[in-house]
């Protein structure tokens, strides 16, 4: 079974990813993500989330946040998991050791997180933590090829 993307999606997916993950990155620093395509939307849950009583409503919000996380991932999976020109069993063994790599780089970022961050900004990490994932992995699969093509 191969759940590979085709190649031909590889160069649009990655320039969406890296360009929203950037511009993604800059509107959060800014507070300016918050604003953008202000809704009304339905919410599972309440303002508080010490306040699970409250059930699901109508709330005012902008769905900046929303639409570049959406845009990231999925850009992020595609340019991820695309095949490459050539792909064989050594490109194989390249993806499945970025993969590994990026996962314990991630989550050991986490675990001394946990014990360094509190509050609030932990929250901020942790949201960065979907990210960073898929840019880890990004950026050591591709330097990995690089390396194996430059050989």
């Amino acid at each position: 079974m191969n759940y590979l993307f085709d190649n031909k999606y590889k160069k649009i997916s990655g320039l969406v990813f890296y360009l929203t993950s950037i511009i993604g990155f800059y509107l959060l620093i800014t507070d300016i993500i918050f604003d953008l395509f202000t809704l009304n939307v339905y919410s599972l849950f309440s303002e508080s989330f010490s306040d699970l009583t409250y059930g699901g409503g109508w709330i005012e919000n902008g769905l900046g946040d929303e639409i570049f996380t959406t845009i990231i991932i999925i850009s992020g999976l595609i340019n991820s998991f695309c095949k490459e020109k050539i792909e064989d069993e050594l490109i194989s063994k390249i993806r499945l050791e970025s993969l590994t790599m990026s996962l314990f780089i991630s989550y050991g970022l986490v675990i001394i997180s946990t014990f360094l961050i509190y509050n609030l900004s932990y929250m901020y990490v942790m949201v960065f933590n979907l990210f960073i994932i898929l840019i880890l992995f990004n950026l050591i699969f591709s330097y990995r090829l690089y390396k194996h093509y430059k050989s």
